[in-house]
């Protein structure tokens, strides 16, 4: 059997036993690289460190436990009730404000499950109290995630620029950034009027001074 295909089964190995077992991934993926690399490829234990993208992990850590900080000091409830006050009472706005700091959340940093994970339930509580459509908001979060995934900044858009410049490929970072943010941005405005975001454009409302959100833990 090749070496790439036992690399192959490996990592499908591994995505089985996270998911039965109560086991973290990223430990599995150093046992398998370690595994594959010594046994397989012939590797030795430096030359398998030598891979290990360091920059790129002390990148994710940083950038999580930032905003781990600034989820669990409400810097991002605040911020959306601050934004959401800003609108004077349009609730055809709501939506897009989570849409908006979503894309701002992962374009300078956040990962996209992380973002929507500290956006969704705020804003699914500003869904109930102005009766938008929970779908409809909670459709705006995610595609406002991956509208700003991309960013030159970004950890997705690190990834896939660095790939694409070691391939020796064209390469415009602010392009893909842009593609990325605008095919969201048309998939949310479909969703929009298709959720019944044409009735909201009517509908007013006094923004509340606070909104009682319990944050998401």
């Amino acid at each position: 059997m090749s070496p790439q295909l036992i690399s192959i089964y490996a990592l499908v190995a591994m995505f089985v036993v996270a998911t039965i077992l109560p086991i973290n991934m990223g430990v599995l993926a150093f046992v398998g690289a370690f595994l594959v690399g010594t046994l397989v490829a012939g590797q030795t234990t430096s030359a398998i460190i030598a891979g290990f993208p360091g920059g790129l992990f002390l990148t994710l850590v940083g950038i999580t436990f930032l905003f781990a900080i600034a989820q669990n000091n409400g810097t991002i409830d605040w911020l959306v009730r601050l934004a959401v006050r800003a609108v004077r009472g349009r609730i055809a706005a709501i939506p897009w404000i989570m849409f908006g700091i979503s894309a701002v959340l992962t374009s300078v940093g956040a990962v996209s499950p992380g973002a929507v994970a500290i956006i969704a339930p705020v804003a699914l509580g500003f869904a109930l109290k102005y009766s938008i459509s929970p779908l409809l908001m909670g459709l705006m979060v995610i595609h406002g995630a991956q509208a700003g995934g991309f960013s030159p900044i970004s950890i997705y858009g690190g990834i896939t620029n660095r790939i694409v410049a070691k391939a020796g490929l064209p390469l415009s970072e602010i392009t893909t950034f842009l593609a990325s943010f605008g095919v969201n941005l048309a998939v949310a405005v479909l969703l929009f009027f298709a959720l019944g975001g044409r009735k909201l454009l009517q509908a007013r409302a006094v923004a509340p001074a606070a909104v009682n959100v319990p944050p998401f833990r």
